[in-house]
């Protein structure tokens, strides 16, 4: 079932395609269902979407942290 909306799940991939740059397309949804914990085959639109913006409020705290 897909109950996010596809362009918040393409607009997260591509914010998280900005912060890596080095990673290819599949590398990148492969990592962000392992975030989630689960397989890339079995991961859910919702649970891609959740975890790709956990890592991305995570990692901004993170960059929040240093600069202080």
């Amino acid at each position: 079932m897909i109950s996010a909306k596809p362009t918040d799940l393409l607009d997260v991939l591509a914010e998280l395609r900005c912060r890596y740059p080095a990673w290819r397309f599949g590398q990148l949804v492969a990592n962000v269902a392992g975030w989630a914990n689960e397989e890339v085959w079995d991961v859910e639109d919702d649970a891609l979407l959740d975890a790709a913006r956990s890592h991305l409020e995570a990692a901004a705290k993170r960059e929040q942290e240093v600069c202080a």
